[in-house]
């Protein structure tokens, strides 16, 4: 048994339901999981969609991460702690899948994986960035190396073991702090080749295209569907595009460089708005801080930003 899982509140079900849909369609051997970090209820889910609530997880200190995580904290603090939870009620698991709900599968990714490997990271580079104002090699170094929307393990000793010590890292240690080191769940993905030397970094230019990939890859379209660099489109990312995500929609203007991702962005748009009206009304997550992040925001740190090169420029005298 092969398990695929996503982690969500209210804000970005609609997100997560677009995902299932591409997974019943280009993988559809696998079992697909919601994470729900939230209380709603929702009585209508697809066939193909099941779903397990945070509140079946008995994470320890977990109303402490409620109360001192903003929403879009605990979401990615809590996703190493579904996954300990599903390999657990799920012993056969034969692979496990984290995508996050921004992703969507355009193909299979069978191919992709090698079988004496155990665990799978996705880079958010695959070479050194062309020059470009919204995006340096700094801030993949601030974000880290590997994009936590997606990672797939085997299970074997060494993933659970790498899995147990992540999760509890997250539980005091995945604020959205980049001055202290912390940046949600993401930086520990650079540990999990100590902990799991069988692992392989996923190079493959179809894989995961996103944001973090626009500078460096090629997305067109043609008459078989979407080619990366000359390979076929598997996965796209959506982080930081019509959703907020505290390192992906700061380069939100990147995706004016590639008019096929811009395409491929409004057509996502346009099944995520129709999944809404699926769901139950919005409102507020039941767990998490609230995040106020004003439309402006990008304007207000381009203000800040001008300020501090005034002020360096004074203190020059």
């Amino acid at each position: 048994m092969n398990i695929i899982y996503t982690v969500c509140n209210r804000t970005n079900l609609a997100h997560a339901l677009a995902l299932a849909d591409s997974v019943l369609q280009h993988q559809p051997n696998d079992g697909f999981y919601i994470g729900l970090v939230d209380a709603i209820q929702i009585d209508h889910l697809p066939e193909h969609v099941k779903l397990l609530p945070v509140t079946a997880l008995a994470i320890p200190g977990f109303d402490e991460m409620a109360v001192g995580y903003y929403d879009f904290e605990l979401l990615p603090a809590c996703r190493p702690w579904f996954a300990l939870e599903l390999l657990k009620t799920h012993p056969e698991c034969k692979r496990l899948t984290f995508l996050s709900p921004t992703t969507l599968l355009k193909a299979s990714f069978e191919g992709l994986l090698d079988a004496n490997s155990e665990m799978f990271l996705t880079p958010n580079i695959s070479s050194p960035l062309k020059r470009s104002a919204i995006l340096d090699d700094k801030r993949i170094l601030n974000a880290g190396m590997y994009h936590s929307g997606s990672w797939v393990l085997r299970p074997s000793e060494k993933t659970v073991a790498m899995l147990k010590w992540w999760s509890h890292r997250t539980i005091d240690r995945a604020n959205f702090d980049l001055c202290n080191g912390m940046n949600t769940d993401q930086l520990w993905l650079n540990y999990v080749p100590v902990w799991v030397p069988a692992t392989t970094t996923l190079h493959n230019p179809g894989w995961y295209y996103g944001l973090n990939a626009v500078l460096n890859k090629n997305l067109v379209a043609n008459d078989n569907g979407y080619e990366v660099d000359g390979q076929p489109l598997i996965s796209l990312n959506f982080a930081g595009l019509g959703h907020f995500d505290p390192i992906w929609s700061d380069h939100a203007g990147l995706v004016t460089e590639n008019k096929a991702f811009q395409t491929l962005f409004m057509e996502y748009q346009r099944i995520v708005v129709n999944k809404r009206y699926e769901l139950p009304a919005s409102g507020q997550p039941a767990f998490g801080k609230q995040a106020n992040i004003a439309p402006n925001r990008l304007m207000r740190k381009g203000i800040a930003a001008k300020l501090k090169e005034l002020t360096a420029y004074i203190d020059q005298f």
